[in-house]
């Protein structure tokens, strides 16, 4: 979707690991790519990137500094005069990519797709995570994100069990829910597979009453996770 892959054109450099390795990192600004969306730029991730796991483990016990904990804020530090939002992709897992990532970062989005097995297995991560931040703290110091917020994903209103787990899940979490769920839809899908964004969809690829749709439910996440961001800039919504 940003025009690149990764998998052909970063085979070997040119990832966010040529930022993050211990034997001569790059600068980030090095890494980043333009898109053709306009003031969006990319760092791309890739292969390379599992390189980043072991190389971690070895520096761990070696002591090499800067430790993993520190080194993406260290590379972002270069650019971060360039951008208004740096977005962090992250995997469901708790390697030291991920712990990188969190510790860098100053906010969290979690998205959760609202059926039993789902929350269930996010349930036992967020629990993982929070005994490693914890373990982190105590040789890092306090972890104070500006915001934790759930995104419900993949969400089917017809559908009476998510319906029910989206209620359960708001009735727990209450505010740190965004009110707008992303919905599952064909439209999705159908972008995907040509690799493109429901935006750059033709009206002719796809049934317009499901476009409009999945459009509403796109804007309306996109706005609210703005004005989430905005508060925590201190800035009124207006």
């Amino acid at each position: 979707m940003f025009g690149y892959r990764p998998e052909i054109e970063f085979a070997e450099s040119g990832t966010v690991y040529d930022a993050l390795k211990y034997e001569d990192p790059v600068p980030l600004s090095h890494v980043v790519r333009k898109t053709y969306f306009h003031k969006l730029d990319l760092a791309p991730a890739g292969l390379l990137l599992s390189e980043y796991e072991t190389e971690t483990a070895y520096a761990l016990q070696h002591k090499i500094d800067p430790p993993f904990t520190q080194r993406l804020a260290i590379a972002l530090d270069e650019i971060e005069a360039d951008y208004d939002l740096v977005i962090i992709d992250c995997p469901p897992q708790l390697g030291f990519t991920t712990m990188t990532a969190l510790l860098a970062s100053t906010g969290l989005l979690i998205t959760v797709v609202p059926s039993m097995l789902d929350v269930a297995s996010m349930a036992q991560f967020l629990e993982m995570a929070g005994e490693t931040v914890r373990t982190l703290e105590e040789a890092t110091g306090p972890i104070d994100w500006s915001f934790l917020k759930y995104l419900i994903a993949r969400f089917e209103p017809t559908d009476v069990p998510q319906s029910q787990m989206a209620g359960f899940l708001r009735s727990i979490l209450l505010d740190q829910v965004l009110n707008t769920p992303m919905l599952k839809s064909t439209a999705i899908s159908d972008a995907g597979m040509t690799q493109q964004t429901i935006y750059e969809l033709e009206p002719s690829q796809v049934v317009k009453k499901t476009l409009d749709r999945v459009l509403e439910s796109v804007n309306g996440v996109a706005d609210e996770f703005e004005k989430t961001i905005q508060q925590a800039w201190g800035r009124r919504n207006e």
